[in-house]
C-alpha cells in the first residue's frame, strides 16, 4: 500500500499527462563514509525514481533501511544511531534539470545535465545542484552521478569517539536505469 501511495504521489509531482516519463524501479545508490582508519561503505538497490524528459522533473526516493554494509554491526549503527531509520525511513531528492529545453533527448548522447532541487536526508532538506551523466541505451536512459554530502548539513551526528573512523563528508554514487513508464 505504501508503494502505491509513493508511486501515486511521485506521478502527481511529475504532472503526468501524455509526457515522456521514465521510471527506475531498482536504482543503485552507494556511499563511502570511511577514513584512512576504516572503510565504511554501503549499497542500496531499492531506489525508486521518475524522470520527465519534457519538464525535466526528477524525483528519487530511497528507503534508508535498504542500505547494506559488509558488516552487520555497521548496518545496525547506521539504522539506529545515525540515520534513525525508524524516524526517517527514506531520503528523497526532488528537482529539475536546468535548461531542459536545450537538451535534445532524441540525440545519441551522452548528455551532461545539471539538476537542482531539494535533497532531504535525515529530515533535513538542502538545495543541491548535482551534475549527472545520462546515456541512452535503446529506449532506456542510464543516469550516473557522484557528489558529496556533509553529515552536519543534515544533522547527522558523528560521535567524537569515532571521529577517526567516520568521515565528515560522504561520497555518494548513483546509478539509475530508466525505462519508459507505462500506466
Amino acid at each position: 500500500m505504501k508503494y502505491i501511495l509513493l508511486v501515486t504521489s511521485m506521478l502527481t509531482v511529475l504532472s503526468v499527462r501524455a509526457q515522456p516519463v521514465y521510471m527506475s524501479k531498482s536504482g543503485t545508490i552507494s556511499f563511502f563514509a570511511g577514513t584512512a582508519v576504516e572503510d565504511i561503505d554501503a549499497t542500496n538497490e531499492k531506489a525508486l525514481s521518475f524522470f520527465n524528459t519534457e519538464t525535466g522533473e526528477v524525483v528519487i526516493s530511497i528507503p534508508n533501511k535498504e542500505f547494506h554494509f559488509r558488516r552487520s554491526l555497521m548496518e545496525e549503527h547506521f539504522n539506529e544511531n545515525y540515520m534513525e531509520t525508524g524516524k526517517y525511513p527514506k531520503s528523497e531528492f526532488k528537482g529539475k534539470v536546468n535548461d531542459i529545453k536545450s537538451i535534445n533527448f532524441a540525440g545519441a548522447g551522452p548528455f551532461q545535465l545539471s539538476v537542482t532541487g531539494q535533497l532531504n536526508i535525515h529530515g533535513v532538506s538542502k538545495e543541491r545542484t548535482i551534475d549527472v551523466t545520462l546515456r541512452k541505451d535503446g529506449n532506456r536512459f542510464i543516469s550516473e552521478a557522484k557528489f558529496k554530502v556533509l553529515l552536519e548539513d543534515h544533522k547527522i551526528d558523528r560521535p567524537k569517539i569515532l571521529w577517526e573512523k567516520i568521515a565528515e563528508s560522504v561520497e555518494v554514487n548513483t546509478n539509475l536505469v530508466y525505462e519508459p513508464y507505462k500506466k
